[in-house]
């Protein structure tokens, strides 16, 4: 066999294999149209992934991910929990999802609203990879949506609620487990200046570290150094259940615990009267509605830059028609 023959036998071949190989690729990309099936990763980065309100945050996000999945659209969901203690751990989640190639980033930024906007801003506004947050604010970094409770409005019923229920004058004071984030500004502004106006003592807030253990220590601080505090305002409802158990074993029984969230000890604790109230918010829906967004965005549709979803007040006359909440029933 010539040189010749042989290159032609050659070429042939080589003609013949890329012709399978692109009617075999076209046959597939076909297939997937037809299907109609859009595939997204996603990232959820979170803190204190543990707690119901967080449980039942993620809960939201996947049932959202189910009536998608209806509709032809499929996400691969990654999440992250920074822990209760370190937050700042949040800022490596966020560039470890980054790192993994996201179409998009959900973010409860309990590190801190400044501390989170720098990866947010750096990594995913730059390369246009969309973020919706879900709960507390971003200071500095743009999102494609913004899913919140309004904090302030919940400060607000709270300051009303211990102004009824204690004398006009008495002290008053916020535990506070997250002072730089926005949610948590927002509710202690809330109710600070409410309780101001309503003529109550507002004393200067103390900071503690988000465990029961801590709400307790704290507690019995407070009681030894102002031993006529009236109420204490918590921003969470596990270091108000630290309260409550540092008051029952001082005998207290006229101090007033109030806090944002609920789970199923902390109403017992109001259907007890060991809680006078609670701040209820609603972050199932906060992460349904947060995913939606997310695949409205990524799906191509229009979403809306703030959702405010107001809170709820749980008392001991209305205890009982939160038995049903998601993160009570957990």
């Amino acid at each position: 066999m010539n040189k010749f023959l042989k290159r032609r036998i050659v070429l042939v071949l080589i003609i013949l294999c890329i012709s399978v190989v692109t009617l075999f690729a076209g046959g597939q990309k076909e297939t997937a149209t037809e299907e109609g099936v859009q595939k997204f990763r996603i990232g959820y980065s979170q803190v204190f992934g543990t707690n119901p309100f967080l449980v039942a945050m993620t809960n939201g996000a996947k049932k959202s991910m189910e009536e998608w999945k209806a509709k032809g659209v499929e996400v691969e969901l990654i999440i992250t929990d920074a822990g209760d203690t370190d937050l700042s751990k949040q800022v490596s989640d966020v560039e470890d999802i980054y790192a993994m190639g996201v179409d998009g980033l959900l973010i409860f930024p309990a590190a801190g609203s400044q501390l989170m906007s720098d990866p947010i801003r750096n990594l995913y506004n730059k390369n246009d990879i969309p973020v919706v947050v879900t709960d507390i604010g971003l200071t500095d970094a743009d999102w494609a949506s913004f899913i919140i409770t309004d904090n302030y409005l919940g400060g607000v019923m709270l300051a009303e609620l211990v102004a009824e229920n204690v004398p006009k004058g008495a002290k008053v004071i916020t535990f506070d487990c997250n002072p730089a984030a926005e949610n948590c500004i927002a509710r202690q502004n809330g109710f600070e200046e409410t309780a101001k106006k309503l003529g109550l003592t507002v004393l200067p807030e103390k900071t503690l570290p988000l465990t029961l253990e801590d709400g307790r220590r704290l507690t019995e601080d407070t009681l030894t150094a102002i031993p006529d505090i009236a109420a204490i305002f918590h921003l969470s409802q596990l270091s108000a259940q630290g309260s409550v158990a540092a008051l029952e074993a001082a005998g207290n029984t006229t101090t007033k615990v109030v806090s944002f969230d609920i789970d199923a000890n902390t109403l017992q604790m109001v259907k007890d009267g060991k809680i006078l109230g609670l701040a209820v918010q609603e972050p199932y829906n906060i992460g349904y509605e947060g995913m939606n967004q997310m695949l409205t965005y990524l799906t191509g549709g229009t979403t809306s830059d703030n959702v405010d979803i107001p809170p709820a007040l749980a008392v001991k006359d209305n205890a009982s028609t939160f038995d049903d909440n998601p993160q009570v029933k957990q």
